[in-house]
Formats: structure tokens, C-alpha cells, sequence
């Protein structure tokens, strides 16, 4: 008995730092019991869930990997598009369990956009032209979450210099697995002007008068697959009848092979995605690779184009309200007798210095890479507007940034079109100046720059769209 006695003692001795142990850590986990939705009166629950890294049953540790899942999870569905807001909390179900409530302030989802555009590619070329009656009017109707699944219903309508009619109709989600989608678009345009060729680093634009400049048919079939929550690859079939001015061929002999013009396109884009908010992001990276081939041998005359493009952008915080952005981006091509109205280099589309909106470089293999260092002005803040009872307007997020950029490019590969040099080609350009970033909700930003340039030159520029 004694012996019995002495053995259940030392046992216990041996139990009291385990036992210790699971007490001190009694509350230092719990498991998610359930989750629930709040604030989703149009998004089907499916549609929120599938952004989720975490499940019903995980086990939540403060000190691994389970809150990185859960700022991810917040991401995914921001970067959606679907909610202007999401806020995570907790509620007590037992001792070591509790219930996720996902709570969204949804956007409004049927828009008819007012459409303004300028003939143009960018603001400050369209100031310089000093002409309003180069102004395309209408709207862009859309729906972005059709169904409650997301699938998003486009239709544009656009009258004036420039006219365009044209839908698309994109399903996010075919399989039940989620992982395969597929985008459908086509349209026709009419534009009354068009470059046709570049003087002195500038774009020449053809006025057809009476009659159009170009006349163009295109449709579009994309599948994609989705990897995980930040992959994605597309595969892109796009088919083009493009008809031009008889005119702008005499003016520029390397404009096109003829008039009357036709050809598929083939395109396949990896795209590998861990930025904090895409519209305007402070932390994370973005990786994209494409690879194109314009014209594949089904009819007659048509381009023979192929390119490789790659894009990289970092973005991380520095200290307390300083924030540092890098993007690299470069594209090669296969041969340096691309007709003109494919050969866009450098000055198109986000590829640009910034200080040289006015110029571009028509040149096929370019690399650039854009810098900025960012101060936190305002810091991200939600404001409610009284006189505004519904959330989805009335709630809103506004953040000012103050940057310093310095942007560089090199670029070669010129094509050989006659009469036509380049005298940025083949040489380094530098641009370097500051500006101001206004950031709101419904993915808004407006950008206030003032700059200098590698050739003396200095300019204030406007933009609607992140730099990098």
C-alpha cells in the first residue's frame, strides 16, 4: 500500500508541468464552430466562401500561420471587386469555440458609366491639342455581380468623333471546382481619327473628314484557370477585321499590307497576384508574363507579329508612413518589320516615363522601370456621409499620398518604316519629379504630378490610374 501510495505521488509529480502547461495555454486556441455571413443581400454565400482560406473546424493558433490566412482571406475579398468593405470579428459560441462573422458593405452593381474619352492617348496629349470636338460621348452599362456570382454583363454604347458598340459577358466560376472561367466580347468601332504615323517622337494623327479613318470588327473568346487564390492563367483567341482609310496607306506605306485587313491573335498570360488591394496596393508583388502571336498563316497578308512581355512590380512598407514601389517591365518581339499600326512601344497603355506623356516610341523591345517612394498624407480612413442613408454610397474610404517617382526606359528594336527616326530610340530616358495620389472607393484614383524630364523639359501631368 505504501508502495502504491509513493508510486501515485511520483505520478503526479510527473503530470503537474503538463497539466500546468494545458491550463496556461486554456484559451490560446479555439476552433471556428461556424461562419457567418452578414451584409450580403446580393452575393450568393458560395461567392464569399470560395475566397476563404479558412474552414469550419480549423483550429485557430494566435501564434502560427491561421491570422495570415485570415488578413489573406479579407484580401481575396476585397480584391473581388464586389465590396467596398469587409470586416472579420469573432463571436463566443463555447469555452474553446467560436463563430467567424464576415461582414460586407456590398457595392452597387448596376452602373451606367458615363463615357468621355478623348481622342487620344492620354490627357496631356489631348490638352495639347487644344480641340473639344475631338470627344467621344456615352456610357458603359454594367454589371458586375450577376446572379450573385459575380459574373459580370458589360454593354457600351459611344457616339461622337470616336463611335463603339460593343459587349462582353464574363463567368468567373464554369466547374464546380471553381478553378475554370471563361470571358466572351466582341464589338464594332468606327473612328473618325487615328495615327497613321510618328513625327519627331510624337504621334500624327489622320482625319477621315466625312468618312472614317479606320472601320473595325473584333471578337474575343478568353478561357482562364485559376491556381490556388493569387493564379490565374488566361488563354486568349481574339479575331480582328480591321478596314483603313485608302489615304492613310498612300501617306505611310508601311501603315498596313492593304486596306482591308484580317487576323487572329493567340495570347497566353500567367498572372501571379499577392498585392494588398490592386487598385492602389502597399504591400506585396504582382508577377505577369505573356507571350502573343499576332497573325497565325489562315489568311492572306496578314501580320506575322510574336512577343514576349514580362511585368514585375514590388511593393512593401518602408517605416512608420513611408511606402516604396518598383515596377520592371519589358517586352521582346521577333523582327523589326511589324506594320506600323502594331508597332506600340513606349508612350502606350500604363508603358510609359513618366514626364514624356507626350511622345512615344514605337519601338518593339523596350525595358522600363518605374520607382516611387510614398508619404501617408491622410491615412485610409472611412467616413460616413449623413445626407447619404444608403451604405453603399455612403460609406466611403479616402487616403491621400504625397510620392517622389523616377522613372527610366531604354528601348530598340526600331521598325524600319521610311521617313521615320526616332530620336529616343536606342538611348536612355529619364523622368523624375512629384506629385500627389487621391484614393477612394469604387476603385478611384486621381493622380497630380509635376515632373522633369530627360530632355529639359518639365510639365504637369493628370492621370486616373495608379502608376504602378
Amino acid at each position: 500500500m505504501l508502495r502504491l501510495l509513493k508510486n501515485a505521488c511520483l505520478l503526479s509529480l510527473l503530470l503537474l508541468p503538463l497539466l500546468a502547461l494545458s491550463q496556461n495555454n486554456e484559451g490560446d486556441f479555439f476552433v471556428i464552430k461556424n461562419i457567418s455571413l452578414a451584409g450580403n443581400n446580393v452575393t450568393k454565400p458560395s461567392t464569399i466562401y470560395r475566397e476563404l482560406l479558412v474552414n469550419v473546424g480549423d483550429t485557430i493558433f494566435p501564434d502560427d500561420d491561421s491570422f495570415e490566412k485570415l488578413r489573406q482571406s479579407r484580401e481575396n475579398l476585397l480584391n473581388t471587386s464586389l465590396f467596398n468593405f469587409v470586416d472579420f470579428s469573432w463571436v463566443d459560441e463555447d469555452d474553446n469555440g467560436k463563430v467567424l462573422v464576415v461582414d460586407v458593405v456590398e457595392r452597387w452593381y448596376l452602373w451606367p458609366y458615363p463615357y468621355l474619352a478623348y481622342a487620344d492617348r492620354n490627357i496631356s496629349s489631348w490638352l495639347e491639342a487644344k480641340d473639344i470636338s475631338r470627344l467621344s460621348l456615352g456610357f458603359d452599362l454594367v454589371y458586375s455581380n450577376l446572379f450573385g456570382l459575380k459574373h459580370e454583363l458589360g454593354l457600351t454604347v459611344i457616339g461622337g468623333y470616336n463611335q463603339k458598340l460593343a459587349f462582353l459577358y464574363d463567368i468567373p466560376y464554369l466547374t464546380d471546382n471553381q478553378r475554370l472561367g471563361l470571358s466572351v466580347s466582341s464589338g464594332y468601332l468606327r473612328d473618325k481619327e487615328m495615327p497613321f504615323m510618328t513625327v519627331d517622337d510624337k504621334v500624327a494623327y489622320f482625319n477621315g473628314g466625312r468618312d472614317f479613318a479606320q472601320k473595325s470588327f473584333f471578337t474575343s473568346l478568353k478561357p482562364y484557370f485559376r491556381f490556388g487564390y493569387r493564379n490565374r492563367l488566361f488563354l486568349e483567341l481574339n479575331y480582328y477585321d480591321r478596314s483603313f482609310n485608302d489615304s492613310i496607306l498612300l501617306m505611310n506605306n508601311d501603315f498596313a499590307s492593304n486596306s482591308d485587313i484580317r487576323y487572329f491573335s493567340v495570347s497566353a498570360v500567367f498572372k501571379n497576384d499577392y498585392r494588398d488591394d490592386h487598385n492602389y496596393p502597399l504591400n506585396g508583388h504582382y508577377l505577369e508574363l505573356e507571350l502573343t502571336k499576332i497573325g497565325v498563316g489562315i489568311f492572306d497578308d496578314e501580320p506575322d507579329l510574336f512577343y514576349g512581355k514580362l511585368t514585375a512590380d514590388l511593393y512593401f512598407p518602408i517605416s512608420g508612413r513611408f511606402y516604396w514601389a518598383s515596377n520592371v517591365t519589358t517586352r521582346l518581339s521577333n523582327t523589326t518589320s511589324a506594320p506600323y499600326f502594331l508597332s506600340q512601344g513606349l508612350g502606350y497603355r500604363n508603358d510609359y516615363v513618366r514626364t514624356y506623356d507626350l511622345y512615344v516610341v514605337d519601338a518593339l523591345n523596350f525595358a522600363l522601370c518605374k520607382n516611387n517612394l510614398k508619404y501617408e498624407i491622410v491615412k485610409p480612413v472611412t467616413k460616413h456621409l449623413p445626407f447619404i442613408k444608403n451604405e453603399r454610397f455612403g460609406k466611403i474610404h479616402i487616403a491621400l499620398y504625397a510620392n517622389v517617382f523616377f522613372d527610366f526606359a531604354y528601348s530598340w528594336n526600331v521598325p524600319l518604316h521610311e521617313g521615320v527616326v526616332s530620336k529616343m530610340a536606342n538611348r536612355w530616358l529619364f523622368g523624375t519629379g512629384v506629385g500627389i495620389d487621391f484614393v477612394t472607393y469604387y476603385d478611384k484614383v486621381v493622380r497630380f504630378e509635376y515632373g522633369f524630364n530627360g530632355l529639359g523639359e518639365s510639365g504637369f501631368f493628370i492621370h486616373l490610374v495608379a502608376p504602378i
